[in-house]
């Protein structure tokens, strides 16, 4: 079976975890399944030979073990980000498209650490899909490249329904926090 093929299954099944960190209802479940998402896609990336991704992946769900078990920090989120730098860096075999990976993970970690305001958080998220959607086509994991599509979109609707309740909010102030 080709292996750009075999990639896609084992990317499909990381889009079930991706889905179910988004469907559950703790952090600590959130983060397990994104944990296993990542591990999932370090396994696809193997086959799509994107050490790049590799790299950043098996980084990302070492922090997101820290983050689930709170003991991720200030310090943590830089010795991170610089490893995530370095080892991406020199694992990339993909030439400006094995930087998307390295960019998208480290800009995450820092947005994840500072921003406090959920429309900052969205965006970042979106920006991240985004990169992560681009890199998805470009080595041939359609499921991926799918799945971070549909996830932007859904986020685009989420970012305008927040924008909406926030215009509401500023005519009637008596309405903030309803639903």
């Amino acid at each position: 079976m080709d292996r750009i093929v075999i990639g896609n299954m084992v990317s499909m099944l990381a889009s079930v975890f991706l889905i179910l960190s988004c469907w559950v209802n703790t952090k600590k479940s959130a983060y397990l399944f994104q944990i296993l998402e990542a591990v999932t896609l370090c396994v696809s990336a193997v086959f799509f030979q994107a050490w790049t991704q590799l790299t950043t992946l098996a980084l990302s769900a070492l922090r997101n073990y820290l983050v689930m078990t709170e003991r991720y920090d200030r310090k943590m989120m830089w010795i991170f980000s610089a490893l995530v730098v370095v080892f991406g860096l020199a694992a990339n075999n993909l030439g400006w498209l094995g930087i998307l990976p390295v960019a998208a993970t480290v800009i995450l970690a820092i947005c994840n650490y500072y921003l406090q305001d959920i429309m900052a958080i969205k965006w970042s998220f979106l920006f991240n899909c985004v990169l992560w959607g681009i890199f998805g086509f470009a080595i041939r994991d359609y499921v991926s490249g799918v799945t971070q599509a549909v996830t932007c979109c859904i986020g685009l609707v989420s970012i305008v329904r927040l924008c909406r309740r926030r215009a509401e909010e500023k005519q009637d102030p008596r309405s903030a926090g309803v639903p």
